[in-house]
């Protein structure tokens, strides 16, 4: 009778898969799901308009690189199999045609992107460490302050003062610092997802249908304002919950 039983050494592999690869996995799925839900023809340019770049701009948001990059490698590879992943239900043949670009430029945008979201997380925790420390420094001199000026005057509305002044002091710097994250993620999202995804889309489109390439950007510019929204929402979730 064999032993069925699951070794350790098994779960440690399973679980390991499990944080490692199955975000990238539904990532991925995610990515066909947003071709099923639908797309928005552009009048100009064959590629229409879909979810997938707000799906490519919340993986570089919320996962790793590593985990982001895989999950957009195994979307296009799917497509590279024959499965119908691709905007219309197209599988191998999008990748030789005038969508390739776009197809295979998810690969460095979103590698670009998650990059600079991870920069932009470093910098923001150590940055918010060194104005934690002055911040509750202060709290605590305007505390002292405030219990000396209750003794001297003998009243608590000076210390009840001072303590409002403190809070909203520090509810101005959480403000604050949530501002300049978003941005700073809206920024990495509009460099990697934007810029450089509709460069490799842009050039590889007017290669393959021998159109100049400032007839098919002036086409394409329908894009941008939908994408620069997309990255708006992707940061304001980085910036809500990535510290």
């Amino acid at each position: 009778m064999q032993n069925t039983e699951i070794t350790a050494p098994s779960r440690l592999t399973m679980r390991t898969f499990m944080l490692q690869w199955a975000p990238s996995l539904v990532t991925a799925g995610l990515l066909w799901a947003a071709t099923a839900a639908g797309r928005i023809p552009i009048p100009g340019t064959p590629v229409p308009i879909t979810l997938q770049t707000l799906v490519v701009m919340m993986a570089a948001m919320v996962l790793s690189r590593r985990q982001a990059v895989a999950a957009v490698v195994m979307y296009v590879a799917m497509g590279a199999c024959g499965l119908p992943v691709f905007a219309g239900g197209m599988s191998t043949l999008a990748l030789v045609g005038a969508s390739a670009g776009f197809i295979f430029g998810f690969v460095p945008a979103v590698a670009v992107t998650a990059t600079l979201v991870a920069a932009v997380q470093r910098v923001s925790a150590r940055w918010g460490g060194v104005h934690d420390g002055a911040g509750n420094a202060t709290s605590a001199n305007n505390g002292h302050h405030a219990m000396n000026g209750a003794a001297d005057d003998g009243g608590m509305g000076v210390a009840a003062g001072r303590s409002a002044d403190g809070t909203i002091a520090q509810a101005g710097r959480v403000t604050a610092r949530w501002a300049l994250r978003f941005v700073a993620y809206w920024a990495a999202a509009v460099i990697g997802c934007i810029v450089l995804h509709y460069a490799c889309g842009l050039l590889v489109q007017s290669a393959v249908t021998g159109v100049p390439l400032r007839l098919i950007a002036s086409a394409s510019a329908g894009f941008l304002p939908g994408d620069l929204c997309k990255a708006a929402l992707a940061a304001t979730v980085a910036a809500t919950f990535r510290r």
